[in-house]
């Protein structure tokens, strides 16, 4: 009765501060892929990157201790983290592949696997399972049908993490993977938008209220003899969800990005990701719980540019764009790099 309790008690709270991350990918005239993504969070993540090199060995740890699925890296990667573990929040490896971790409440997770223990990940593993074992969404696809994936505790969030995954390659395909009813859906994203609750189908049904708006501006129409001019610049898109709610985050960016000129070369699909993301970032304290202490603000966002294999990021307080270039890293040791900025 008191697991049940604590569970339900977990499951409130995760709800009551759903953290509001957003995640997408534009591809450029000549088809270089970026991917842009937001961490909003309401408790501080003191996020570090590291890089993770190919041939690192690593078992994951399971409940009880038990030791899992083990892997040597065939690719090395960059991710971003938090609470100085080594989970892999957001990143990206050398072959252009892009993982991230959303929040997402109401995750249920499969309760017991088909597969062997020697088969089974803890979930906080599965990123840098991911980067450094694929190359791209098609070999992920084929990967998870092997394993079988176990959530448990951590007690950096005194709890089990309600999260959905986030993965993108550089031939533009992006993948989700959601946890409903106990059971792993792999989803294909055709918009390559992903934000928090509700699930991905719903979000993409939710996109049907708003196929009336436009990039371009109203004409002046006529009522009874008087004209009426537009107010102003921008008409077309009247109505276009302006609050952070995770919907109104997947319609604002899955509209803004579709409208966007498309870049004509890295730098400007580059800018024009962290323009995007400048839409959707939230000032510190005009989004708390309903006791004020938690304050979900944009702790950093990151713009992985998957074909030059750069991780740009600018943080909350250093607005300052800052990159790491994994093309340059070497060595067979992690290595971690301070975000400019994090510093609480």
């Amino acid at each position: 009765m008191k697991a049940l309790k604590y569970q339900l008690f977990s499951l409130i709270i995760f709800v009551s501060f759903g953290h509001a991350c957003t995640d997408f990918l534009i591809k450029s005239e000549k088809g270089n892929a970026v991917v842009g993504r937001s961490m909003e969070f309401g408790t501080f993540l003191g996020s570090e990157i590291i890089f993770f090199p190919k041939g690192l060995k690593t078992t994951s740890t399971l409940n009880k201790g038990a030791k899992g699925l083990s892997w040597t890296n065939k690719y090395s990667y960059l991710a971003v983290n938090a609470f100085g573990m080594d989970m892999v929040v957001d990143g990206m490896n050398e072959k252009g592949l892009s993982f991230g971790i959303l929040w997402f409440p109401g995750a249920k997770y499969p309760s017991n696997g088909s597969n062997s223990i020697k088969k089974t990940i803890a979930l906080e593993d599965v990123g840098n399972w991911i980067l450094g074992t694929f190359p791209n969404i098609n070999e992920v696809k084929k990967g998870l049908k092997s394993i079988s994936i176990q959530a448990k505790t951590l007690p950096e969030l005194n709890g089990v993490p309600p999260v959905h995954l986030s993965i993108h390659d550089t031939s533009g395909k992006s993948l989700t993977i959601e946890f409903l009813d106990g059971e792993m859906k792999v989803l294909d994203n055709p918009v390559g938008v992903l934000t928090n609750f509700p699930k991905l189908e719903w979000h993409l049904t939710n996109l049907r209220n708003y196929i009336n708006l436009s990039a371009l501006n109203k004409d002046a129409i006529s009522f009874d003899g008087s004209v009426f001019a537009p107010t102003g610049q921008g008409t077309g898109l009247l109505g276009i969800p302006g609050d952070w709610t995770p919907p109104s985050r997947f319609v604002k960016i899955a509209i803004l990005k579709n409208f966007a000129e498309k870049a004509k070369t890295d730098g400007e699909n580059i800018n024009l990701a962290f323009h995007l993301l400048n839409t959707i970032d939230i000032p510190y304290g005009v989004v708390r719980g309903s006791d004020s202490k938690d304050y979900d603000y944009t702790q950093w966002v990151v713009v992985k540019d998957l074909n030059e294999l750069k991780l740009y990021y600018r943080t909350y307080r250093d607005l300052n764009i800052y990159f790491v270039d994994l093309k340059k890293e070497q060595g067979k040791s992690t290595k971690k790099f301070l975000m400019q900025g994090t510093n609480n």
